[in-house]
């Protein structure tokens, strides 16, 4: 397999690493610059062609505290339970979506569960980035522990219209009684019909 070496453009804009860079489709078919490659969880995700198919896995086979990045590429991202963001220094990043309108993010999350958020950041110097996070109904898009020091999400959209409507949608929540420090939370969007919960709770 010819492996894509043109890392300029979107490529050349993912964070730059000492740590490794893992990639994840939306879907176990999915497309690079024109060619149609196949998702599994037994790629190594270590470049955009062998990509992994699930978050869960990428985070499971990243190192804390290396800066290990996790992009998940253009389209629907969805799963069926939590994703925990249990080791500190991990970036989750979508395709940088460049200026304009923050809504118009590249890759989407969300979950097919009944009633949990879709990230649960439990470690410190996490990064979470140009996404676009749709969460269900009476739960949140992102959870942050206690744990959560130094948190930054930034560049990310949240659409709370389209679950129903419910004061328990969130998009952000703090959920531990103790709030983590120097969470950082800039240039993000919140769509909601006024009926929904707090964007940042």
């Amino acid at each position: 397999m010819a492996f894509i070496t043109k890392y300029g453009g979107f490529w050349g804009m993912i964070p730059q690493t000492a740590g490794r860079v893992y990639w994840v489709a939306p879907a176990a078919s999915y497309t690079v610059e024109g060619r149609t490659y196949v998702a599994s969880d037994d790629n190594d995700g270590l470049s955009p062609e062998l990509a992994l198919l699930t978050l869960a896995r990428a985070v499971a086979l990243a190192t804390a505290s290396v800066g290990d990045v996790i992009v998940l590429l253009p389209g629907v991202h969805s799963w069926a339970a939590s994703v925990a963001l249990s080791k500190a220094g991990l970036t989750i990043t979508g395709l940088p979506s460049g200026a304009g309108n923050p809504r118009r993010q590249r890759a989407s999350i969300t979950t097919t569960a009944t009633n949990d958020e879709i990230i649960n950041v439990t470690a410190a110097d996490c990064e979470i980035a140009y996404l676009h996070v749709i969460p269900i109904t009476a739960a949140s898009g992102i959870d942050l522990t206690a744990a959560a020091d130094r948190l930054y999400i930034h560049d990310c959209s949240f659409d709370m219209e389209t679950p129903a409507v419910d004061a328990g949608t969130v998009g952000i929540d703090s959920i531990a009684t103790a709030a983590a420090r120097n969470v950082v939370i800039e240039r993000c969007y919140f769509e909601a019909d006024g009926a929904q919960g707090a964007a940042i709770k």
